[in-house]
């Protein structure tokens, strides 16, 4: 039914008296607070007229329906403190108005204008951004918001103080509050949304999940995706550990206002979360795109129609005498010329996005800033880092009480576990989690000394992060269950809440199950909410083979390529202990997601075949900038190696081999793949004529070619000789020595090309 003919269905209701005690019946709401939950479903309603008048005008280019929601919407904004943050998708267009969204600001989100708060134009219509609302930045892919919702949830109840360091003194929200995370019932097939669920409850918090069941994913109906419909059946189970699951009617407004306070008693009670199967109906097709009069059965059109929340809303409230037809029939041509007029001032002035709206909102990371953060921290408690030092080793967690700084060269792995223990001694901020990495698991902790001071602990696979846990406790360092997805989405929650999380990804082959995570959700944090949400995150991964054969599938991964195609998200591959500590610093405090990539086969290793790769752990002022290369060996001109990570100390080898024969090779560490310093790049080909790129990754989409690529476009001119690339076979690494050596470049085959291209 078309909106001014609701207005009309309306004016036809008969008027009554009100009835006694009434607004009992409504939770206790003053007839004040259901006029603004009227006057708000309404207005959501028209400016969804408006978007798709737009649409055909060509203003606006998408059109997501959201009508048949509006009830449920202004039911939670009501019942939650507005203070809570609210995890939505893009149909929640009722809840961001009823928070004080204003027309203009949806309106500028329909036709994509730069001065759109929520989302600069980024994102189409109906994806929120208003975090001064509590609202956080939505995006498409619906269901894997909910782990953001648990991991939230999570992070609140976190006692870990936060000082500040990313902006938020003591935590964006407060610790009391309910995260609401509203979904619609398609989106909650997938299995992110099922772990969000879990972790909720295995971890009691006050997560409300509200599924808007309208009945069709497009047009995948939902008998087609869960027994009787309903997808809260498979979490029946969990109501033995304090889940509550309600099943109620969306468009009936006390059943609704009835069924969210009975929610939030029960999560704030502490006995677990809330889920909730919530009927609404789709009021239009699913976007502008589909048309859902070719799948969907008449009568059932006509029962969407009929159940339209907006006309049993009034039905209700004129029938206990609440408010006369003609009060709310009124709001209609109020709410008709407010939109009509903002949309009209819109639509004369848009302002349209130049490069620079978009590109400058996809990475905050500047250095100076960064290094500013880094120093203040050194000046606020660096003093106390000689004290602690000493007090670990009196422990028995390290062999000296030196600082790191004043001790000889050291191999990676240990260069890795001193920059967290100063990381963490800085700043309260930071937390770590993922598979293996605490000494302990938690029961084992929690009994104490007694017991853990007899044991060795883990402290990760490959002992990075040992004995993190035993010196900064269980809320800072802790297990995750195994699953690569809730690792990351429940880091989202510590980086909304004001933290600097670093999740361990144990094997860079096992990102693939978070994958949708890195790359649509945290990587895009920052560009789809207009440079307002910052999404500071250090993901800690081992990767590369070269392990004596002790590699293969699933362990030997070096697929970079695949990650610097993600805008948003900076790439650190440090071939050193130096380059690994003053990196790890730098992504600390960068205040954007990166992704810092530890090679196995450097962790405890000294030298590469006779070349010593040992480095002394760098002064605590020390950063590395991103996309700043080291240079060996720079007055070489005969030829340059350009690498990173595992396959520099084999480079500086060739390098060494090369000498002998009479021939000078530079080689450029690149030390970041994302960004790429491309300045340096430019001065070595121009000093050397000839490029050999050495990479780990595969020549498909690798580092490599995209470096080749980059030269060949911009200073063709400047070589003496073709580039030469050396990547890892189009395939898989096999188990063994031999399968090293058929599928990873080689030393041998690197002086080879070496040798063939200074001849050229």
């Amino acid at each position: 039914m078309a909106y001014l003919e609701v207005r009309d269905w309306i004016k036809e209701i008969k008027a009554k008296s009100k009835k006694d005690g009434v607004l009992k019946e409504y939770g206790d709401l003053s007839r004040d607070d259901l006029l603004k939950m009227y006057r708000t479903m309404v207005l959501a309603r028209r400016i969804e007229l408006e978007e798709k008048i737009l649409l055909r005008k060509g203003l606006c280019r998408f059109f997501i329906g959201c009508g048949g929601k509006e009830l449920i919407d202004v039911v939670i904004a009501r019942a939650l403190n507005p203070a809570d943050p609210f995890i939505g998708y893009y149909r929640n267009k009722a809840f961001d108005l009823y928070r004080g969204v204003s027309i203009k600001q949806k309106i500028y989100e329909a036709v994509g204008d730069v001065r759109s708060e929520s989302n600069g134009g980024m994102l189409q219509p109906s994806h929120s951004s208003y975090p001064e609302l509590g609202i956080l930045p939505q995006a498409s892919p619906t269901g894997s918001h909910a782990l953001e919702a648990a991991g939230l949830s999570e992070a609140i109840g976190n006692p870990t103080p936060i000082n500040g360091l990313m902006g938020f003194p003591n935590g964006r929200f407060k610790s009391d509050s309910v995260v609401c995370c509203s979904i619609g019932e398609g989106a909650t097939s997938s299995p992110e949304f099922h772990r969000a669920v879990f972790y909720s409850v295995y971890n009691k918090t006050p997560n409300i999940f509200a599924i808007y069941n309208c009945g069709w994913a497009i047009s995948t109906s939902v008998n087609e995706q869960f027994p009787e419909g309903n997808p809260t059946t498979s979490f029946e189970g969990f109501k033995r550990f304090g889940l509550l699951i309600e099943d109620f009617d969306g468009t009936e407004i006390k059943e609704s206002i009835a069924a969210m306070a009975r929610m939030i008693e029960h999560v704030k009670s502490g006995k677990g979360p809330a889920i909730a199967n919530i009927n609404v109906t789709r009021e239009d097709s699913h976007s502008g795109s589909d048309d859902q009069t070719h799948y969907m059965e008449l009568k059932l059109q006509e029962y969407h129609i009929e159940n339209d929340p907006l006309r049993k809303a009034a039905r209700q409230l004129i029938d206990d005498g609440l408010f006369t037809p003609d009060e709310l029939s009124a709001i209609y041509d109020q709410v008709d010329r407010e939109v009509l007029e903002t949309s009209a001032g819109v639509t004369a002035d848009i302002h349209y996005k130049k490069p620079a709206d978009v590109l400058t909102k996809v990475y905050s990371y500047n250095y100076d800033t960064a290094a500013e953060r880094w120093n203040k921290l050194i000046s606020d408690r660096g003093e106390i880092r000689t004290a602690r030092y000493r007090e670990f080793h009196n422990k028995g967690y390290f062999p000296t009480a030196e600082l790191p700084e004043n001790q000889p060269p050291m191999t990676i792995r240990t260069a890795i576990n001193y920059s967290l223990f100063d990381i963490f001694m800085l700043s309260d901020d930071t937390v770590l989690l993922g598979e293996d990495v605490a000494d302990f698991a938690k029961e084992v902790f929690e009994k104490g000394e007694e017991v853990t001071g007899k044991l060795k602990g883990k402290g990760g696979v490959f002992l990075t992060t040992k004995n993190l846990q035993r010196v900064f406790g269980q809320n800072r360092v802790y297990n995750t269950q195994l699953d690569e997805a809730g690792i990351l989405g429940r880091a989202v929650g510590h980086a909304y809440q004001g933290r600097v999380p670093f999740p361990e990804i144990q094997f860079i082959d096992y990102m693939s199950p978070g994958y949708q995570q890195l790359k649509d959700r945290i990587a895009t944090t920052y560009q789809r909410s207009n440079g307002k949400v910052h999404m500071p995150m250090v993901i800690r991964t081992s990767y590369g083979g070269y392990k004596q054969g002790a590699g293969a599938m699933w362990h030997s991964e070096a697929n970079l390529g695949t990650y610097i195609n993600i805008p948003g998200l900076h790439v650190a591959v440090p071939s050193n202990a130096a380059d690994a500590a003053g990196l790890l610093r730098t992504a600390f405090v960068s205040k954007d997601p990166v992704l810092f990539c530890e090679a196995v086969a450097l962790y405890n290793r000294r030298d590469w075949n006779g070349y010593n790769i040992m480095a002394r752990y760098p002064a605590l002022e020390n950063l590395i900038p991103f996309g700043r290369a080291e240079v060996y060996n720079q007055r070489a001109k005969n030829l340059a190696i350009i690498s990173y990570g595992v396959t520099i100390p084999m480079s500086l080898k060739v390098m060494e081999l090369l000498a002998e024969r009479g021939i000078s090779a530079r080689v450029i560490d690149l030390r970041t793949v994302k960004p790429i310093d491309w300045d340096t790049i430019a001065q070595t080909v121009k000093d050397c004529g000839r490029i050999l790129i050495v990479s780990e990754d595969r020549f498909y989409g690798g580092v490599g070619p995209t470096i080749a690529a980059y030269i060949a476009d911009n200073y063709f001119e400047w070589l003496d000789a073709p580039i030469r690339i050396i990547t890892a076979r189009d395939a898989r690494v096999a188990y063994g020595p031999d399968g090293d050596e058929i599928c990873i470049p080689r030393q041998d085959t690197v002086f080879d090309a070496a040798i063939e291209l200074a001849g050229y």
